[in-house]
């Protein structure tokens, strides 16, 4: 056993992970009038085989207060020895003791031959720090032995004695522990054996004492960390930043009992007082966690809680050493009921919301409960057969909700899927009537895109063709003779002029061309003709395929960019060299032309100078493209952006 130096009452062996206050309660009623636990006689502190050719035997164990000044050689010297047993905590006759102890261990040994096996020392725990010497030789000694103490409380350790040390006779073990009062100051068991017997009892100590708190710290900080970054991600969902908060301060107060370094700027008490803050925050953070997780919410309860402990802690910080164990006294017993409180109401919850992780949780709850009874039965009657089950149920029972939690979010995650796949079929059925809908748009769309065409093919037959009617009757009107090759070329013109038009209304409802290529086949076959007989050299850079296919509306707004544009050139520009691009670049299709021609004004597009170019800004502008032109002697670039 061990003691916890948060509190003179408790004893850290039954104070463990799960929260487990009912036995230290029952420690308090105890510890103050017999120790918790004693060896039923001084051989049970003898580790050795009956067929080893020494024999051990402890004579005497006693414990004399002194002061700082008293050296070594003057301990035996001194009288007023006190016999004990171990382990020893000397508040039960010292009170409020302060100070410097020192046990005197007197043994013996015999053996039957003149070559002797080794022998070895182990001590479980000295309260707070201390030194051990064997016949007056210092074997062992603590860091520091003035405040801040180290903490040996809960670290064992074993030495091999040195057979030079050792005498035939009586031998002598000096132990002087350092120790605060309201810390449970004192001596744990010590014993002295072969060392393989004491290495094995100090293996055993370590595993129930030091590592199943390691492995339940580790537990209790990693599902800490999980359910702090759940609750990060859903704010919502209090329960886990409750638990995170609980698992964070009982990480904290349970390192109290793993560490075995001193704090520069903590003294002995002033960790005391940490820890106990630590403690009652974690009752209570434990306490709404279950009622969070039980979806309940009991606000004036919790502030009350909350509040108590505040003025608890405010007046643990604030009062005098000569009452601090009074204040830790208080706080543990709010913290104990507190506890129960919650295992016992959390029943109740339970019978009355029947969902299976909240009846689990309650008989988890409950579990504590029966492990209490069991070992503090054990404690009482001083049963040192039977195992105590509070060190290893530790681990399994932040294991058990941890796998409660873990049940929680698989229940959230099947809703989840549950609710996506509600919502997939709501998704397809919208889907579908949108489809429909958007249909439908496309037809009225495709609808007034024939009409809107129809519209434009009566304005180039008017324009175009019409034009060229009359400007041909009257050339003819006005000459008296007109040979044949005039009146061929005249039929020329008009027959190019029909074929362009009737060209252009052939776009009208066609499919999207698979690639760029296809797209300008037709635009392309009719104006390389035309600039070779008129001299003029054309460039056409087309992209192989479409990176984003566009709408057939797109296609033919850029076709019709296209006719206008080269139109113009051969009407008025005056140039000898055209090039057309149409490249995508990022979710952008961009078309290009440019010609060397003698220029014009860009400017004059928007005062309506420019009707071709003004068509060609109304129909990029209706997709939702831009139009751009740039225009100087000697080079003008028109630029779609869709």
């Amino acid at each position: 056993m061990y003691t916890h130096q948060s509190s003179r009452y408790c004893k850290i062996t039954w104070f463990t992970r799960l929260r487990l206050f009912f036995i230290c309660f029952v420690l308090i009623l105890v510890s103050s009038h017999s120790p918790l636990y004693a060896a039923s006689s001084l051989d049970e502190l003898v580790l050795i085989p009956k067929d080893h050719n020494c024999q051990v035997k402890i004579s005497t164990i006693q414990a004399i207060q002194t002061s700082p000044n008293i050296q070594t050689k003057n301990i035996n010297q001194l009288k007023n020895w006190q016999n004990v047993k171990l382990p020893d905590f000397w508040e039960n006759r010292w009170k409020n003791y302060s100070g410097i102890v020192w046990y005197r261990i007197l043994w013996s040994k015999a053996c039957q031959t003149s070559q002797t096996e080794p022998l070895a020392l182990n001590i479980d725990s000295i309260n707070m720090a201390g030194e051990v010497y064997l016949n007056q030789h210092l074997i062992w000694r603590d860091k520091n032995l003035v405040e801040p103490l180290s903490r040996s409380w809960n670290m064992p350790r074993y030495w091999v004695l040195p057979n030079s040390e050792l005498k035939r006779g009586q031998n002598e073990i000096l132990i002087r522990v350092i120790g605060v009062a309201t810390q449970s100051p004192g001596l744990g068991n010590v014993y002295i054996g072969t060392p393989h017997a004491i290495i094995e009892q100090n293996s055993k100590y370590v595993f129930e004492h030091r590592t199943l708190y390691f492995i339940n710290l580790v537990i209790s900080l990693t599902l800490g960390a999980i359910a702090f970054l759940v609750w990060l991600l859903r704010r919502k969902d209090s329960t886990f930043g409750w638990f995170a908060l609980a698992s964070l301060l009982w990480g904290l107060f349970i390192s109290n009992i793993l560490t075995t370094e001193t704090y520069p700027f903590f003294h002995t008490l002033q960790l005391a007082r940490i820890n106990m803050l630590f403690l009652v925050g974690y009752v209570i953070s434990f306490t709404i966690y279950t009622w969070r997780f039980a979806g309940k919410k009991y606000n004036k309860t919790e502030k009350i809680l909350w509040l108590i402990g505040l003025i608890g802690v405010i007046v643990l910080f604030i009062v005098s050493p000569a009452y601090l164990g009074l204040v830790l006294f208080s706080l543990f017993l709010f913290a104990v009921i507190v506890f129960l409180g919650c295992c016992f109401f959390y029943q109740w919850i339970a019978y009355k919301t029947p969902k299976a992780d909240i009846r689990f949780l309650a008989l988890i709850l409950l579990g504590f409960i029966g492990i209490n009874v069991h070992d503090v039965y054990l404690i009482l009657t001083q049963n040192t057969e039977h195992t105590y089950i509070t060190p290893f149920a530790a681990p399994l029972t932040a294991l058990a909700i941890s796998m409660i939690l873990a049940w929680r979010i698989a229940q959230n995650v099947n809703h989840i899927e549950e609710f996506n796949q509600t919502l997939t079929q709501s998704v397809e059925r919208v889907s579908a009537d949108l489809k429909n809908s958007l249909d439908k748009k496309h037809q009225l769309e495709i609808e007034n895109m024939r009409l809107q065409e129809r519209l434009n093919l009566s304005h180039e037959l008017h324009d175009g063709l019409g034009g060229s009617l009359v400007r041909s009757m009257i050339l003819v009107d006005k000459q008296d003779k007109i040979d044949k090759q005039h009146v061929l070329s005249i039929l020329k013109l008009l027959r190019n002029d029909l074929r362009q038009v009737i060209d252009s209304g052939s776009t009208i409802g066609a499919k999207v061309p698979e690639t760029p290529v296809i797209w300008a086949s037709s635009i392309r076959r009719r104006f390389v003709q035309l600039f070779e007989e008129l001299e003029i050299e054309s460039n056409w850079k087309l992209a192989e395929q479409w990176l984003k296919e566009p709408t057939a509306l797109q296609c033919l707004t850029l076709a019709r960019v296209v006719e206008e544009a080269l139109t113009n050139i051969i009407k008025h520009s005056h140039a000898t060299l055209v090039k057309v691009s149409l490249f995508q670049e990022y979710q952008q299709l961009i078309l290009e032309i440019e010609d060397n021609g003698v220029g014009f004004d860009p400017s004059s597009v928007q005062q309506g100078l420019h009707v071709g170019l003004q068509s060609m800004q109304v129909r990029v502008n209706r997709i939702g493209g831009t139009f751009e032109i740039h225009s100087e002697m000697g080079q003008t670039l028109i630029r779609v952006k869709l």
